[in-house]
């Protein structure tokens, strides 16, 4: 599920009723033209970060028919109702009645920050976008439409802010509609909290579960020729230091079965991965689990361990809306003196996280039964993050969404690759929250802010939100 540019379709509205009584000729002969400034000041305003598409100020409802038309046509994301004034609620309400499910926003528009000193009667018409707002709500409500709200002018950054963000989420939810999870070979027998029921996932979300054996698997790995296996480690050696009780036999292993999972997700035309990396018949098949960097897998896909869907989901939706690299993580311990956490997982991680040196090791929680395997180890690079888990609660999906600072510095962990985050909640309010709302332990973490984004995402979806 690659990141792309959102797309939205702007409805710019006014009313008919402004023309038919003269109200935009005369001593009004300047509203039409301020209301088509408006309008591109508008689209200006969101051009850098959504791909637009306007009708221009429309006043009929044929306009609206044929503006909703080509919006379907050009697959926007979602549609942004902006009432530059006063107008009928026929025109909002044709517009809604030709969503075909796609997000809605009203936006309660403001066309600058202060009044006049002294408004003339065209201020005032031209001021006028916030009674449609309010009164397009009451019917929306009643026809149980679901919508997004933005409030103010295209001056103030926290409005635009706020339009964008509806803008990505709009994005991401389309994109997850047929998105493909691939689960090998099973959910994890030993976590049952993190179990999801497929029909819900895929009614609630759209996601998709794809199961796939591990005997499938192990063929893929199998048929990678040795000279690819050689030349990848060999690109490993150069770029990344080797520690001394790593093995030659673990690296060319562990470089197999990754390289195996990247050809997997390819050929399956996967957007995630899920892989039960714990069960004994993983280990008895393959010897060990995959953990080294594959790019091409990553290009593609994001990777969850324990066979977590949830997580996977988490992981597509915060790369969906940044782009980003994005960590698979647990909350390992936490310090209640530096309200830090220490968030990690063993496995298959995306190394563009690191902050710090990149290290290959055999598996630290199989050096025991596994010395012949490889992790890479490191911590990830300091900067703001949020932090996503999505789980299945009892009546629907949720969204559990909490922020803080990924803190630089020496590695504290010397073994899985992790993250050292500083919560923006206290720990004891921030656990206290997470256990009697009911979860799972698995999250997602992004080097970006994008609380807002994922309220809308959730409020989009029909889905909860809980944000700590």
């Amino acid at each position: 599920m690659p990141s792309s540019k959102p797309k939205l379709g702007l409805l710019f509205l006014t009313a008919g009723w402004f023309i038919d009584i003269g109200a935009s000729q005369g001593a009004f002969s300047e509203l039409p033209r301020r209301l088509r400034e408006n309008a591109k000041a508008v689209e200006r305003a969101l051009g850098d970060e959504i791909d637009v598409v306007s009708a221009g100020v429309l006043a009929e409802r044929a306009g609206v028919a044929e503006a909703m038309a080509r919006f379907h046509r050009e697959g926007i994301d979602g549609v942004v109702v902006c009432p530059l004034t006063w107008c009928e609620d026929t025109l909002v309400l044709d517009a809604v009645a030709d969503l075909r499910g796609l997000p809605l926003l009203l936006w309660c528009y403001l066309p600058g920050r202060t009044l006049p000193a002294r408004m003339s009667m065209t201020d005032l018409l031209h001021g006028s976008g916030p009674v449609t707002a309010l009164q397009a709500s009451g019917p929306l409500k009643r026809q149980d439409v679901k919508f997004s709200t933005a409030f103010g002018s295209q001056q103030n950054p926290d409005t635009v802010s706020r339009v964008i963000a509806f803008g990505k989420a709009a994005h991401v939810a389309r994109r997850l509609q047929g998105a493909r999870i691939g689960l090998l070979p099973h959910a994890c027998e030993v976590m049952p909290g993190g179990w999801v029921d497929d029909d819900r996932l895929r009614n609630e979300i759209g996601t998709e579960v794809q199961y796939i054996s591990l005997d499938e698997y192990k063929a893929i790995c199998d048929a990678i020729p040795d000279e690819r296996v050689a030349a990848f480690v060999a690109g490993l050696r150069a770029i990344y230091r080797m520690s001394p009780n790593l093995t030659a036999k673990g690296l060319q292993r562990g470089a197999r079965v990754s390289l195996g999972l990247a050809e997997l997700a390819d050929q399956y035309r996967l957007d995630a991965v899920a892989i039960e990396d714990i069960c004994e018949e993983t280990h008895r098949l393959l010897g060990l689990r995959p953990c080294l960097f594959v790019p091409a897998l990553f290009e593609r896909a994001v990777v969850s361990m324990e066979a977590e869907v949830g997580g996977a989901v988490a992981m597509l939706m915060l790369r969906g809306l940044t782009g980003l690299p994005v960590l698979y993580a647990e909350m390992f311990a936490a310090d209640e003196t530096e309200n830090t956490v220490l968030a990690g997982h063993a496995g298959m991680m995306d190394i563009r996280l690191a902050g710090t040196e990149v290290v290959l090791e055999p598996d630290g929680e199989y050096a025991e039964s596994e010395p012949d395997s490889a992790w890479m180890r490191f911590q990830a690079k300091a900067g703001r993050v949020t932090l996503l888990c999505v789980f299945q609660d009892v009546e629907r999906f949720k969204l559990i969404v909490t922020t803080g600072e990924a803190l630089g510095g020496p590695q504290k962990l010397l073994g899985s690759p992790s993250a050292y985050v500083r919560l923006d909640t206290p720990l004891p309010d921030f656990f206290t929250s997470c256990m009697r709302t009911g979860m799972t332990q698995h999250w997602g973490l992004v080097h970006a802010e994008v609380k807002e984004e994922l309220i809308l995402l959730a409020e989009i979806v029909g889905i909860d939100c809980m944000v700590i």
